[in-house]
């Protein structure tokens, strides 16, 4: 047991830390859900991480996902895995440069315990989530995170196994723009329900924030 992982014993007992790193999370996307999700989910103990995404960093991604100016032009996946191994240098971190469709679905998330759908194009989203509820495991998606005059709280509905987070409205196609305080809190929720999931912590509470 390394440093960080003692240093998260103040917090969780050593059963709720051992089932926390028994589990593996699958994450379709590196950007501001993706990228902030898989922060999170890291130091909160998780320790079996499996990211796909095809993006280089661009300097219009700085300002909501887990990126800094010297690192433009650097591969996502690539970038953010080396941050979070600064975190837990144990962790088993997984990466793929590419582009994930249903048709190389096969290749990734092998035995994941949970998937989660983290991509800024409404047809992966649709066909991610599609693809993975099939698997019978707990799919966590956002989908409405953005605006900056509109503000729906976030909050999420359970449909089956699938988790959909966020306001369900601001869409960032249609003119309300993605900013570091929404993303962050739609990814805060999306990896609040994985944590719950894991610890068996009752979810079906006010869904709001």
């Amino acid at each position: 047991m390394n440093a960080f992982e003692k240093g998260l014993l103040k917090y969780l007992s050593k059963a709720q830390l051992d089932q926390i790193q028994s589990k593996k999370v699958g994450i379709g996307g590196a950007g501001g859900l993706g990228s902030n999700v898989a922060m999170m989910l890291v130091r909160t103990g998780f320790a079996h991480i499996e990211i796909i995404d095809q993006d280089d960093i661009d300097a219009s991604n700085l300002n909501r996902q887990q990126y800094y100016l010297s690192e433009i032009g650097q591969t996502k996946v690539i970038t953010l895995a080396d941050r979070l191994l600064q975190i837990n240098p144990d962790l088993n971190v997984i990466t793929h440069k590419t582009t994930w469709t249903p048709q190389n679905a096969e290749e990734y998330f092998e035995d994941c315990d949970f998937y989660v759908e983290a991509f800024d194009q409404a047809d992966f989203k649709f066909e991610f989530v599609e693809y993975y509820q099939s698997k019978g495991k707990p799919v966590i998606s956002g989908s409405g995170m953005a605006g900056l005059e509109t503000k729906e709280p976030m909050r999420f509905k359970k449909i089956g196994n699938i988790y959909m987070v966020g306001d369900q409205s601001t869409d960032s196609a249609l003119g309300h723009p993605p900013l570091a305080p929404r993303v962050t809190a739609c990814a805060a929720m999306m990896a609040e329900i994985i944590l719950d999931l894991t610890l068996e912590i009752d979810i079906n509470r006010d869904s709001r924030c």
